[in-house]
């Protein structure tokens, strides 16, 4: 697993005494929330409060990705976790985890929704002006049709929706590409 050495800053101010703490992560410590998390009180006060927190997030790499697959307690943002890992230029790595069978379940199908995502964003009728791009979004919806047993797969031992991991937009947006 090759690791990046570059080191991540992150800073917090204290709501009591105002003093502004700064520490340096390493990469996979800096990519996940729950690895990042700082508890200590303030080193002047004491305090637990603190106020205006930032993080420098590392880009994604597939040591991040090779811990992430197998580990359910590790998020990179859990909240749209999809929308953070939908990032064009990764998309083989995508693949490759999303393919591989030692990812977990939970994580394929986040997987699977960062495809639709990037989709969503790459198709001129449904993306943002800077991302339209029709030869990536027809790709991707290649890739997605290929995939549909898969994804179906995915989610139907959970419910009787097998696509319910899917945000609705994405799917009938791409429902509407399909017909």
């Amino acid at each position: 697993m090759l690791m990046t050495s570059q080191k991540y800053k992150q800073t917090r101010s204290c709501a009591s005494c105002g003093y502004e703490a700064t520490r340096f992560l390493d990469e996979l410590t800096a990519a996940f929330e729950e690895t990042r998390e700082w508890k200590k009180p303030c080193s002047q006060c004491g305090s637990q409060d603190f106020i205006g927190e930032s993080n420098a997030i590392p880009p994604l790499s597939r040591a991040q990705l090779e811990i992430w697959s197998i580990n359910d307690k590790l998020h990179f943002l859990e909240q749209d976790e999809d929308l953070i890992l939908a990032i064009p230029s990764q998309l083989e790595l995508l693949l490759e985890f999303l393919d591989s069978p030692k990812t977990q379940i939970s994580k394929r199908r986040i997987l699977a929704s960062a495809l639709y995502v990037l989709w969503y964003d790459a198709y001129p009728k449904t993306g943002g002006e800077y991302s339209r791009n029709t030869a990536f979004a027809e790709k991707v919806a290649s890739i997605i049709n290929q995939r549909t047993d898969m994804f179906v797969k995915l989610g139907s031992e959970e419910s009787a929706n097998p696509l319910w991991y899917i945000e609705d937009y994405l799917k009938k947006a791409f429902e509407k590409y399909n017909s």
